[in-house]
Order: C-alpha cells, then structure tokens, then sequence
C-alpha cells in the first residue's frame, strides 16, 4: 500500500460479498457452452503475466469476511487460487456487516490496498475515486488485453458495457453476474408452501388473496402436522437476507412492488411507497397479522433463525416463508422433507391484479471488484476478475469440489433447459449453512450461463437437481412477469449523486420501518397514512423521483 492523499467519503450501502473462486494455468473460455483452453495472447507473453506466474508477485487485497465462509486463509478454494496464480496475498479484512465503514476508513485515510474485492461501489462511486479523485485504475485496455472471459460475457451482452462505463469514457471496476445473468435469480420474491399440510386438509393450493388467508387460518387451526399441538407457523420469514421478507411477496397481489421503490413504464419513473394499492395491501397484512396468521418473529429474525424453523426436529411446524430459494428454509438433503413444499405462484388481488417483478433483461453497474493506483500489478489483478467469469470456476465456488459436490456429466446428458447438452453433474448440494468441506464462496464474477450445463436427470425434487428445480420453478413464473420496462444503470454526476444517495438511504430505512409497523398495527393504516406520506416526502421520496426522471431522459 501507498499515501495517497484523498478527501473523507461516503459509502452508500452496499451488499456486502467476499472473494469467490478463481482459475488455473490455462484460463477458460465459455463461448457456445463449452469451457476451452485459452493460449496466450503476444502481449501476456511478452509480459509474462500468465497464470501461473513464473514469479509470485504480491497483492495486498481488502475483502468481507462473511459470516457463512470459514475464515479466507482456511478456504479451499483460495489456497487453490493461491497456487493457481502464484501471487502472495496480503488479506485486509473485516466482518461483513463492518466492512464498508472499514472500507471507507481505508480510503480516506488514503492507506488503501491494491485491490477491493467484494464490496461493492455504486456507479457513483466509481465516479468519485475514478473519475474524480484517479484512485481507482481504468481498466478498459487491461480487458481487452487480458480478459477474454468478460470480453465474452460483453460480447453477449453489448449494453452491458455502456451500463459499465463512466463518464469520461473508462470502466473502473468489474460487476458481478450470476450465471449470465439468468436462472431463479430473476424473480426472487417467491413463497414456498407446505403442499403436504394442503393434502392433509384438503385444501387446494391458493391462488388469490382470499384463498390464502383461508389457508393460513387452517394452518393455524387444524393441526395439520397432526401431532395434536398447535405448534404450527402459518406464515414466516426474517430480514437481512434474500426476499424472505413476508410481504416482498404478499404486496404484489395488489400491485408492483420492489424494494427500489420504483419502476419505469413507458418513459415514466413511477413511485411505489405512495400509492392506495401498498396502502390495501399493507391493511390485507394488518388483518393476517391481527389474527395471528404472521409469526412476529419474520419481522427481526435472521436468516439462521427462520432455518431453525424449518428444520425444527422430528415434525414440520413451519407453514410458508418467503425466501429467495428453498435451501434457506431447510436442509435440502432431509429429503422427505424438502420435498414437501411446493413454490406458489403469484396471488391474484381483490381487484385482479396477478404479478410478480421478474428480470425480462438485466442491467449491470457498479462494481464489486476494483483495483487501486496502488496496484503495481494491474495486469495481474484484472486477470483474478477474469478467473472468476468462468464456468470452471464459478462452479468450484459456487458448488464445490469436485468429486465431493459435484463431477463431470454423464455422456448424451442434457442440462436443465432439456437441451443444451450437460457439462457437469451435481453428486450433493450444499446450503451455505450445511457447508463442512471449507470451500462456500459468495462472490460472483461476470458469470457465463453455467448453471445451464448442470446436468438434469430423473427426478427434479431429487436434490441432486436443486439447481435444475429453481430453474424450473422461476420459468412458471415468467407468465407473471410484472408488466414493467427494465431500467438501465443510471449514472448520478455532480451534486446529483451525492442528493440520490441521500434520497435514496433516507427513503430505504423510514419505508423499512414504515411498512413493518403498518402490518403489526404500531402505525394505524388511516390514521397515520397522510403523516406517513409527509414523511416519506421529508425524506426525499418525490425529489428522488423527480431526479430518477431527469437522470433517465438525460441517459436516453
């Protein structure tokens, strides 16, 4: 690390992620779904900056060091980038939820690393230190030179680059993209239900709000893991995790809902938080609450506590829970019992509408791995990001080791769209939580499509084919695709920026409070609501709006 001398900053909050698999000697390219041997281009020859290196180098690297990952040194697939590269890491860590304010120390006093992997700067701040303060490294011609997976992945996805581009024409960091942006991370807000507690009262599975407060009442009633205690938890959730968040779900029977709090429709920015349908929706929750339908627990419980429901031990008392996908509720591998619950799809409202958000396209910006004028070796780092945007590796990270987790697939097998032909097979899965073998990985480089090579065969509840299961579930949902248009990253300049940010975290943390304290009756939904808008006003909802508009007509 160097001095540098910068003025204090602001980080706007952030996902926080730590480093994620990386790649060996020969770097893969997926192009038409196969990995290939990559030969050395003149330049890296010349440079002598291929994998491994002939000579380590060292890269002092700052990264989050997740509550769910071992400690980074003891990770598996570290120490396999370790002998991959050749480079000598000096870590700089910080717990997850410290991170960003460990981050923010670094910069300002100027005493910051080589490279930032894992948390993520916005595209404004890519503009301070980037464009504005030069501490962060372009890395346009470093991509061309030494990247020929991201060249790919831009290639594929020719707005991807513009989304990545700032101001002054340059890219200052590389995103993350889960498996080419396509798969059950498309529309997140899902409910999971307990079909078997369906069967069991004869129930059919509900398919409007109506329905679904009958439903959850019998859950509450009836008994329907039949152990005669009324032990059952008809609708849960937690905070701080993936859409699992009770009413991300409910919410959209009555009409779009996303926790931007915002969305673009013909050319129009158009506010959420303020209007009489979240208004409706919040007073159907109210009365779910008030009859004891909601466990008051989904409102400050984390992650590790709503799986402690789900793998409540000997019976299921667990009824629904939003949640991102199945595996954070319980372990899949409890086979009779991850087999029992069943992926609803979206509630019809009281007065008909039926949607669910679902990414038709997706947009990229920001970054989640920077490299510093620290750096001495920028030709080095930027081929660590490059390893990440393999299928190699992101399977290695993201799945495990092979001959363990998962392994090559069998001959003439297809993968999970039924077509493309299989390149790799599951042999278990693992949840971040069940992880023993040290090697879950949480960042994601600018993936290929790879979850599309896992191979899918014979039952799709079997949880060999978790993966091939999320794909299938999310593509019942496209149908309800919200009727909304994608927004493309948006680039806040000068004062701008800094208001958004503002607007933005303002915003964010009253609706978060807000929306929780209307559901459990803390807030009154008539008294309240006009006190409620003038709040969210005070805080810059309708400027955030109004600035959203200027920025995005300004972009087109």
């Amino acid at each position: 690390m160097r001095i540098k001398k910068a003025v204090a900053v602001i980080i706007s909050a952030v996902m926080v992620f730590s480093l994620s698999a990386c790649g060996n000697s020969n770097k893969t390219s997926d192009n038409s779904n196969t990995a290939v041997s990559n030969p050395k281009t003149e330049t890296q020859q010349a440079a002598d900056v291929s994998f491994p290196l002939k000579e380590p180098v060292k890269l002092t690297v700052f990264m989050a060091q997740n509550s769910d990952v071992c400690d980074i040194k003891d990770n598996v697939v570290f120490q396999e980038l370790q002998k991959a590269t050749n480079i000598e890491f000096e870590l700089i860590t910080a717990p997850g939820q410290d991170a960003p304010e460990k981050l923010n120390l670094l910069l300002a006093s100027g005493e910051y690393p080589d490279v930032i992997m894992g948390p993520s700067l916005t595209a404004q701040d890519l503009e301070k230190y980037g464009v504005k303060e030069h501490i962060l490294t372009p890395v346009n011609d470093l991509i061309d030179k030494y990247c020929p997976n991201i060249k790919q992945r831009l290639e594929e996805n020719p707005n991807w680059k513009k989304d990545m581009t700032s101001s002054d024409g340059n890219i200052y960091g590389i995103p993350s993209v889960d498996s080419g942006g396509v798969g059950h991370v498309n529309s997140p807000m899902k409910y999971w239900i307990n079909q078997e507690w369906l069967d069991n009262l004869g129930l059919p599975m509900p398919t409007t709000t109506e329905e679904f407060k009958k439903v959850l009442t019998a859950f509450k009633n009836n008994d329907p893991n039949g152990n005669g205690i009324a032990d059952e938890i008809p609708l849960t959730g937690c905070i701080n995790s993936w859409n699992a968040e009770p009413y991300l779900f409910l919410l959209n029977a009555f009409g779009y809902f996303d926790t931007n709090y915002y969305y673009l429709k013909d050319g129009k920015i158009n506010s959420i938080l303020d209007q009489d349908y979240v208004r409706e929706g919040l007073r159907y929750m109210n009365d779910l609450y008030n009859n004891g339908l909601i466990d008051p627990a989904a409102f400050t419980q984390d992650n590790s506590q709503l799986s402690a429901i789900g793998n409540n031990p000997d019976t299921e008392i667990l009824g629904v829970s939003g949640a991102g996908h199945v595996g954070m509720l319980f372990d899949i591998n409890n086979i009779e019992r991850y087999q029992k619950y069943a992926m609803m799809l979206p509630l019809q409202g009281p007065e008909g509408y039926q949607a669910i958000p679902y990414a038709k396209s997706i947009s990229v910006g920001g970054s989640n791995f920077t490299i510093t004028d620290a750096c001495k070796y920028p030709e080095v780092a930027i081929q660590i990001a490059d390893l990440f945007s393999s299928a190699e590796w992101a399977v290695k990270g993201q799945i495990g080791i092979q001959g363990k987790e998962w392994d090559t697939a069998d001959e003439g097998t297809k993968g999970m769209d039924g077509v493309t032909p299989a390149k790799y097979k599951f042999l278990t899965y693992q949840t971040p939580a069940q992880v023993v073998d040290a090697w879950w990985w949480t960042y994601r480089g600018m993936e290929p499509d790879w979850k599309v090579l896992v191979e899918t065969q014979g039952d799709i509840m079997d949880p060999a084919n978790f993966e091939s299961r999320l794909y299938v579930e999310t593509m019942k949902l496209k149908p309800y695709a919200a009727d909304v248009d994608t927004i493309p990253t948006l680039l806040y300049s000068g004062d701008d920026s800094a208001s958004f940010t503002q607007y933005k975290t303002a915003v964010g943390d009253y609706a978060k409070i807000a929306i929780v304290e209307f559901i459990t009756g803390k807030r009154n939904l008539d008294k309240d609501w006009d006190s409620y808008i003038a709040d969210l006003n005070n805080a810059g909802y309708g400027k955030m709006i109004e600035l959203i508009q200027k920025t995005y007509d300004a972009k087109k």
